[in-house]
């Protein structure tokens, strides 16, 4: 009996240690491959229905970097939206429905999206964020600028958001990536240490513009309800607009398209301000 009761212990020791070495194998993957698993570089080939705008920036580190998008509505009055994308999209794909929001709206693609060049990390596409509100200022100067993101985008609105904007719309929004992550199987590991690309907002949630609109859907797996419930309370201010539908549908409903739209028209701006 001894000689039995010591092998199950053997087996049992090499259990754990097998199960500890490929815990910690995962978590270096996972640590190692992250942005495959973050960013879904895609280039779209969508036929545009409206008159746009193309444009090229150039941040200034490194130099061989260059981030495309467009514009549409451009001689509008008004506010001026800039646009950030989702994890997964081209911005030439959301050139048609923005066009229907019928006030100015700039979208860039984040690097090695669309036609710009580079490769994404959260640190470039925060500070490209800032070159692309920095630059739409001073194309559209005195105009009111109001930060848009779907999705991953939306983190980025919040995270460029400071005193010198004017509002923000944020579908799909979320506290951090490691929030997300946290509400599936991947909460096992310790996701707040591996995780390079956390886009946590949280830090910036309490000097945030008063005027700040909010559409999400109560059937959301993607970013999850109770998720951006959490950032809500958070919010105070903000107006909640709520869907049903499947979480890449929210903005290919005309109806949320004409709420954001009218939601915008109620703000306080000043069309003496606008450029002339």
């Amino acid at each position: 009996m001894k000689v039995q009761g010591s092998a199950v212990k053997r087996t049992l020791k090499r259990i754990v240690i097998y199960g500890i070495a490929s815990y910690v194998a995962i978590c270096a993957l996972l640590f190692a491959i992250q942005d495959l698993l973050v960013y879904f570089p895609t280039t779209s080939n969508t036929p545009l229905r409206v008159v746009v705008e193309e444009y090229e920036l150039s941040p200034s580190d490194p130099i061989d970097v260059s981030l495309h998008g467009y514009i549409v509505n451009s001689d509008t009055e008004g506010p001026v939206v800039v646009f950030f994308t989702g994890n997964a999209g081209d911005a030439r794909s959301y050139v048609n429905v923005l066009a229907q929001l019928e006030f100015t709206v700039v979208l860039t693609n984040y690097r090695g999206y669309g036609k710009s060049s580079g490769k994404p990390s959260e640190k470039t596409i925060l500070s490209d964020a800032k070159v692309i509100i920095e630059w739409t200022k001073s194309h559209y100067p005195r105009r009111p600028i109001f930060l848009m993101g779907f999705s991953l985008g939306s983190g980025v609105a919040l995270l460029s958001s400071d005193g010198s904007v004017d509002g923000l719309i944020l579908v799909s929004p979320f506290r951090s990536l490691v929030h997300v992550a946290n509400r599936t199987v991947m909460r096992i590991f310790p996701l707040r240490l591996l995780m390079r690309n956390k886009f946590d907002s949280q830090p910036m949630l309490d000097s945030l513009p008063e005027n700040v609109l909010v559409l999400y859907s109560t059937e959301d797996t993607l970013i999850p309800t109770k998720e951006t419930v959490s950032l809500l309370k958070h919010i105070p201010q903000a107006t909640v607009l709520t869907d049903d539908v499947h979480h890449n549908r929210m903005l290919s409903r005309p109806e949320n398209v004409q709420a954001i739209r009218d939601w915008l028209k109620l703000q306080n701006w000043d069309v003496s301000n606008s450029d002339d």
